[in-house]
């Protein structure tokens, strides 16, 4: 279906992230700060999804321990538009930080995908992090070719901190196999001397 050019008329999403706070807005934390706003938003599609195990559940214990969440997915469809970047700009404060025509636009959202950066994605539902961008197109045509519209696809990545521990002795069922290596001090190499004993019959054969 073609797009309608008329729908990069941004100025009343500049207005309602003003007085509602609905602001959209992809962030990037890492060695160069990226903000990146949009002029316009077309849609948002959220997907939060739960595995259950296959196996069978004994009764009464813990669901949690056989089911796990996937991560989220976010499939968005900005726009931005040459004619509209200015005023959107100044109204939204983003023209401080510089202002980017839609190819430099397109740029940086290619650049933060290469360099597999976590993101930061503020949406009108809620606010993810620890987001990458999994996949970026977009199209122009002779009544777009002014404008950037992007469909990007952003995956969450799970942290999770991993702990160490050491485990006394008394508490494994075989400390020999599985304790913890110990520290026996320096030990000094002792030279032996190897005594060859020959039968009493040798040489007679």
């Amino acid at each position: 279906m073609p797009l309608d050019f008329s729908t990069l008329n941004s100025l009343p999403y500049s207005i309602e992230a003003l007085t509602l706070g609905r602001r959209r807005s992809i962030t990037s934390s890492g060695s160069e700060a990226i903000a990146i706003i949009p002029d316009v938003v077309i849609s948002e599609e959220h997907d939060d999804e739960v595995t259950v195990t296959r196996h069978p559940v004994d009764q009464g214990a813990p669901i949690s321990d056989h089911a796990y969440k996937n991560p989220s997915v976010l499939n968005v469809r900005f726009g931005w538009s040459d004619s509209s970047r200015l005023i959107n700009s100044v109204l939204d404060t983003s023209i401080l930080r510089g202002y980017l025509s839609t190819k430099e636009v397109y740029e940086q959202l290619l650049k933060l995908m290469d360099n597999r950066e976590l993101l930061t994605v503020s949406t009108g539902k809620r606010i993810y992090q620890n987001m990458l961008i999994t996949k970026l197109s977009t199209s122009s045509t002779a009544d777009t070719e002014s404008a950037l519209i992007c469909d990007i696809t952003f995956e969450e990545v799970i942290i999770v901190s991993a702990q160490s521990t050491n485990l006394s002795e008394d508490v494994q069922q075989n400390p020999e196999r599985t304790a913890s290596p110990t520290n026996g001090g320096q030990r000094q190499a002792v030279e032996t001397s190897t005594v060859l004993q020959l039968p009493s019959d040798y040489g007679n054969a």
